[in-house]
């Protein structure tokens, strides 16, 4: 038997799987892959007409899986509806989510065994949700991140993140990339600190560590408000 992986019907069929991801979600912060792909296989969006007009807030979340309207013919259904902000620590923008899953398997069996967040709905009104879509505050989440470090689109972020690029000040290539080892206990995590203007603005974990393999706790991720920015000659 031969398998083909590259014919011009494999190549039509991924392309017409990136265009509709692409007129539904905001693709805008996905990875140079997604980027890549888009080029290589001339993706256009635009075929499928101008997007439709943004869910308000909580409309998604209150559908009944299967009862989405109609679609019009004329304009493109997406995900877009407003940020999630339930605190300081980040951000869930599902407008930007393509249902990859990688958030609920670092949540669950993958990484932190927490299983706070699932999958909620079918088909095209399926969303990321909590248990009994509870408030993150109010379910089972540990604020580890782990979801944040695996997710590809920026649909989830860290609110230090999401906040600069609100204001325009987010900028990559002024920022500087430091390695270290988290002091708040023995484990010995390695620490991955985004620096911009003198400031932590980002904490990632190294994904080939032998200890941590990308994953943090809520300390190691989060809790860098105590640092203080060096002084010349330190």
């Amino acid at each position: 038997m031969v398998v083909r992986t590259d014919s011009d019907r494999v190549r039509h069929s991924r392309r017409m799987v990136l265009e509709l991801l692409a007129s539904s979600v905001d693709m805008s912060l996905a990875g140079a892959d997604v980027q890549r792909w888009n080029k290589e296989y001339e993706v256009d969006a635009q075929r499928y007409g101008p997007p439709a007009p943004p869910s308000a807030a909580g409309e998604r979340d209150r559908r009944r899986p299967g009862h989405h309207e109609v679609p019009d013919g004329l304009t493109a259904a997406n995900v877009t509806q407003p940020v999630k902000i339930d605190d300081e620590l980040y951000i869930r923008d599902y407008s930007k989510c393509i249902l990859c899953y990688k958030c609920t398997q670092a949540c669950g069996e993958d990484a932190q065994n927490t299983f706070a967040i699932s999958v909620a709905g079918r088909g095209f009104d399926a969303t990321i949700a909590t248990e009994y879509d509870a408030p993150l505050t109010d379910s089972a989440c540990v604020y580890c991140g782990n979801c944040i470090g695996v997710c590809p689109t920026g649909a989830l972020m860290p609110k230090s993140e999401y906040d600069m690029r609100q204001a325009g000040t987010w900028d990559e290539s002024k920022q500087t990339t430091t390695r270290t080892v988290c002091g708040f206990c023995g484990v010995g995590c390695n620490l991955d600190l985004h620096v911009q203007d003198n400031k932590i603005v980002r904490v990632d974990s190294p994904k080939d560590h032998d200890v941590t393999h990308g994953n943090l706790c809520i300390k190691g991720r989060f809790g860098y408000s105590h640092v203080h920015p060096a002084r010349p000659g330190d």
